[in-house]
Order: structure tokens, then C-alpha cells, then sequence
């Protein structure tokens, strides 16, 4: 056990945090919103296309922020789609102010050919220049003061959030309408197939115009929109609460200043009816499941084991961490474990500073058990626990020393990745009484932690260096495993998830 976990939990929406990022700097908002709905000005309806297009963004009916777009013809017969955003929001009762921006163009018939994409969030900065060439995306991604050169093949063009409006020039729409876009997220590097489907149509108030709904699924998470036949945007909506709305320049850049920022933490925790007394001392949970997105909860034995609508978890004996095993996987008799030894753009364990740090924790370690203790234990007492907004990069981590649970675990997993231990990042949510603003009442909240392999054909062990657990108590609920492109799947939960406490205990957790 390590210095415990912070008094208050700063870390645990991280992972929303990144979620609400990834919606408000691209726009790709989930489903309808439950809340009301601001309501469209048609007099913003008459920029034309290379005139500025502003939005108020809103978060739980609240106006937390704006966002300017613009449309321009470019000189070789293509076209220029630019964005830039700017919005507040507060963590754990500190506020957090992001500023976005974008760009991309595409040729003659509408094929990506550039796009760039930043991102500040003192003390972080991301940015992203990207082209098209070939059968290949190829990227460069400066975080932390490095620059990392990225390819990814594919097998035709695909469209990023901002070049979306020349897809619906395309199409001639109406209900009932179906089609796919090769589409690419550049924050969460993300790639694949976006389905498209148009639900609705309705008049625009004010006017004789007609627009239509779109829902959209990608790495299975589904948007809406409502676009007009040109494929100007008119609003966005998220489950999360978020809204994007067409309003003029002065309404949008309206934001209040004397209204305190809308928090993330109370706004996107999952409500549980029940509590979970020593939470932190939790070695078998088993949940109830609830909500649209409850069924789809997945199993991951032997320490997540789904039956029905309930989820049992359980935490890790002594007897299953398994001392004795070599530090390095030997990759020659285990090729299977290479993608968990890999550096990536987040995961710097190729890194010199990182190599060198790594080598020096586990110097005198005689085993994996030893090692991964020894590296968790650092993590533990190196990283200050502050709220941190923007994509986490292990690098900039080992440099700062701070971060949220997001920090934490990309540190953790490049440290043990450069060591050539398996580690891979798993996110979910986690159960706490201790949120500040909450009065003791608990709830699940989307977090991030490490998982390690102990030994060949074993287990991976959950390890939780936010809260200095090796290994994590039993009341943290895996959804998704993987990198960034991977996470962005936690997104299909938010504002769709429920439990019920079935039953708890801190006492025997053996299989």
C-alpha cells in the first residue's frame, strides 16, 4: 500500500473530462439531450459560405462556451473548413479553461487532403498537423515538446469532424437515408467507418426552410445533428448535456462570467442506488445493472464476470499476483504480447528520460511483482494529484509531476512498458463517498488505471496508482481497454448507465 488515495478526488473525471474535449473540439456530440433545448435564432441563417458561422456552446443548459466556423473556396478548385473554440468548465472545484482549433481542406470532389487540429489547456498544449497521401494517413502529434510521426494505412480518404459539411453536399437527403464515411479522429487518433442515417425533418422556425436530423455511430458511440440541405450545421446535442447552437456572434461570445463554471464531476457521475461502505477496502462488489448501456457492460474473468443483469467483481488474492516472474516478457516466446511492450504517441517508453527512469526504479528488483510494486510506488508519491486538461503524454507527466488519473496511469504504463513488462490502460468507472459538493453520497465516476500481466497465460492484475492500490479494490468496473482511440468508446456510456449496490464486502475474495 502507498500514500493512500487524495482527500479529494480530483482524478476521477479524467477520463469525462477528455470525453466532454473530444465532443467540444470536433463536435461529435452523442444523442439527444434529455434537458431543454436553447433555441435556434434564424436570423444567424444568412452567412453565406465564406462568412463566419458562430455557436454558443452549452453544458446542462448552462453557457459555458463558443465556437466561430468558416467555409472558404480555395484556389485550386477545393475547399478551406476552419474552427476555433473557446469554453470553461470546472474540476473538482478548480476551473479549467480550453481554448481549440482546426482545420482541413479537401480537392475538387471532396477527398481530405490536410487537416490540423490544437489544443491548450494551461500547462498542457497538443497539436496535430495531419495529410492525406496515398493509402495513408500520415500525422505529426507535438505534445510535451515532442514530435511524433505517425502512419496509418487506409483504404480511401477518410473525412475528419471538420470536412464533414462536404459529405452532406453530396447527398441528397431525406428520412430514411443511410450511407458510411471513412472517418478519422484526430484527438483520439481514431479510425474507421462513421454510419450515417437521417431520422427527421423539420422547418426551421421563422423560416420556409427545411433541415434534417442526422444520427451518426462511430467506434460506437452515435451523434446527432441537425443540418440544412447544404450541410450547414445548425446544432449539435450530447447524452452528456451538451449542446452546440447557431446563435449570432454577440450571443454566442455571451458567456456569463458571474455564474460559477458548471462541474463535470457532479454532472457525468453514474447514480447507484445503494453504498459501498470502506470503499477503498472493497475486495468483491456485485451490481445490479441499469440504464440504456447497462446490458452491454462486458465481462473481463476471472475478475469481472457479468450474469444476467449483474456484474460481479473481485479483487486480486495474494496468491494470483505471482512473485517470481522474470521482469522483461521474453517476446520471442510470447510475440502475442508485443502490442503491450509498444511505445505510441501517449505511451513514451521508448524515450531515453523514460528508459533511463524506468531502468533506475527497478534496478535491485528481483522479479515483476517487485518491479511493478516499485514503479506503482513512484507513480504514487512523484505525480501531485491536480486536475489536468488535455490528451495525457507519460512524457510531459515525468516531467511535471502532475496529473489526474488520466497522468498517472500513462506514466505507470510507460514506465513498465520500458522495462518490457505487459501494461496496457484500462478505463471504467470507480466508486467514492468523498467527492467534495456531493454530501457523502456516493456514486460511480469515469476514471483510469493500469493493468498488468504478472506472467505468461496469466491474468492482468488492475492497479490503481491515483489511489496507491496494488492491486485496485474491487469497485472499479471495466468498459474499455486500450489507447486513446480505444477510450473514445467510453463515450457511448455517459448519461446511459446506472447500478444498484447488490451486495459488498471487504473480507475473504478468494475465486
Amino acid at each position: 500500500m502507498f500514500r493512500g488515495h487524495p482527500p479529494i478526488l480530483v482524478a476521477l473525471e479524467a477520463t469525462a473530462i477528455m470525453a466532454f474535449l473530444v465532443f467540444a473540439a470536433v463536435f461529435t456530440q452523442t444523442n439527444e439531450s434529455d434537458g431543454q433545448l436553447v433555441p435556434l435564432d434564424p436570423s444567424t441563417l444568412v452567412a453565406g459560405p465564406s462568412q463566419e458561422r458562430w455557436y454558443g456552446i452549452f453544458f446542462q443548459e448552462h453557457h459555458v462556451g463558443f465556437s466561430v466556423s468558416r467555409t472558404s473556396n480555395t484556389v485550386d478548385g477545393g475547399q478551406l473548413f476552419e474552427q476555433r473554440a473557446s469554453f470553461r468548465f470546472a474540476a473538482a472545484g478548480q476551473v479549467q479553461e480550453v481554448i481549440t482549433a482546426g482545420a482541413a481542406t479537401v480537392d475538387t470532389v471532396g477527398r481530405l487532403k490536410r487537416f490540423d487540429f490544437f489544443m491548450a489547456a494551461d500547462p498542457v498544449r497538443m497539436s496535430v498537423e495531419g495529410a492525406v497521401e496515398g493509402n495513408e494517413i500520415v500525422m505529426d502529434v507535438n505534445q510535451a515538446g515532442e514530435t511524433s510521426e505517425l502512419r496509418f494505412p487506409v483504404s480511401r480518404p477518410p473525412q475528419v469532424g471538420l470536412s464533414f459539411e462536404r459529405v452532406l453536399n453530396e447527398q441528397e437527403l431525406a428520412p430514411g437515408l443511410s450511407f458510411k464515411v471513412p472517418y478519422f479522429d484526430p484527438v483520439t487518433l481514431a479510425e474507421g467507418e462513421m454510419d450515417v442515417d437521417v431520422v427527421g425533418v423539420e422547418i426551421i422556425p421563422g423560416t420556409a426552410e427545411e433541415a434534417w436530423w442526422l444520427e451518426r455511430t462511430f467506434s460506437g458511440v452515435e451523434t446527432r445533428m441537425l443540418v440544412t440541405g447544404s450541410g450547414e450545421v445548425l446544432r449539435e446535442e450530447s447524452a452528456l448535456g451538451l449542446q452546440s447552437v447557431r446563435m449570432s456572434r454577440e450571443e454566442a461570445q455571451d458567456v456569463p462570467t458571474t455564474d460559477g463554471p458548471v462541474d463535470l464531476i457532479a454532472q457525468t457521475a453514474v447514480r447507484v442506488e445503494g453504498a459501498i461502505p470502506n470503499a477503498r477496502q472493497t475486495t468483491r462488489l456485485t451490481l445490479e445493472l441499469r440504464g440504456a448501456a447497462g446490458s452491454r457492460v462486458p465481462a473481463f474473468p476471472p475478475f469481472q464476470v457479468r450474469a444476467e443483469d449483474q456484474v460481479t467483481l473481485r479483487k486480486p488474492t495474494v496468491n494470483e499476483l505471482r512473485a517470481g516472474t522474470a521482469i522483461s516478457v521474453d517476446l520471442d516466446a510470447h510475440p502475442e504480447m508485443e502490442a503491450w511492450v509498444t511505445h505510441t504517441p501517449t505511451i513514451a517508453s521508448a524515450h531515453p528520460e523514460m528508459m533511463t527512469k524506468a531502468a533506475e526504479l527497478v534496478a535491485s528488483a528481483p522479479d515483476r511483482l517487485t518491479a511493478v510494486q516499485e514503479i506503482a510506488q513512484f507513480v504514487d508519491t512523484y505525480v501531485e494529484d491536480v486536475p489536468v486538461v488535455g490528451v495525457p503524454n507519460g512524457l510531459d507527466v515525468l516531467r511535471r509531476g502532475q496529473g489526474d488519473c488520466n497522468e498517472h496511469t500513462a506514466l505507470f504504463v510507460s514506465l513498465a512498458r520500458a522495462v518490457k513488462i505487459p501494461a496496457r490502460i484500462a478505463a471504467g468507472v470507480v466508486y467514492s463517498d468523498r467527492v467534495p459538493g456531493t454530501a457523502g453520497m456516493g456514486a460511480f465516476y469515469y476514471h483510469a488505471w493500469p493493468e498488468v500481466q504478472m506472467a505468461p497465460s496469466e491474468p492482468w492484475i488492475a492497479i490503481d496508482p491515483t489511489f496507491g492500490q496494488f492491486p485496485a479494490d474491487a469497485t472499479h468496473v471495466k468498459l474499455v481497454q486500450g489507447d486513446l482511440d480505444r477510450q473514445i468508446e467510453i463515450m457511448s456510456y455517459m448519461g446511459r448507465l446506472g447500478f444498484k449496490i447488490v451486495s459488498s464486502g471487504t473480507g475473504t475474495n478468494e475465486p
